[in-house]
C-alpha cells in the first residue's frame, strides 16, 4: 500500500453484508489501536498480508472485512 485511501471504508467488503460505514469505523478505529498485536501481525501473515499494514488489515479480517480488489 503506498496510499492510506486503500484503508478506507470505499475499499472493505463485509463478508455478512450487513455492515456499513459506522461498523467498519468502528471497527477500524479498534484494529487502528491494536495493529501492533503480536496476535493481530502473526494473522495477518497467515492471512497473506505483508508491509507496514499486517496487523491491521489481520485484524480487520478477523472482524469480517476484506479489501476489494
Amino acid at each position: 500500500f503506498g496510499c492510506t485511501d486503500s484503508l478506507k471504508f470505499e475499499g472493505f467488503t463485509n463478508e455478512d453484508g450487513n455492515k456499513g460505514e459506522r461498523e467498519f469505523l468502528i471497527d477500524s478505529e479498534t484494529c487502528t489501536a491494536e495493529k501492533d498485536k503480536f496476535s493481530h501481525k502473526i494473522q495477518g501473515r497467515e492471512f497473506g498480508f505483508q508491509g507496514e499494514h499486517t496487523g491491521y488489515l489481520g485484524c480487520m479480517k478477523l472482524k469480517g472485512w476484506s479489501q476489494t480488489p
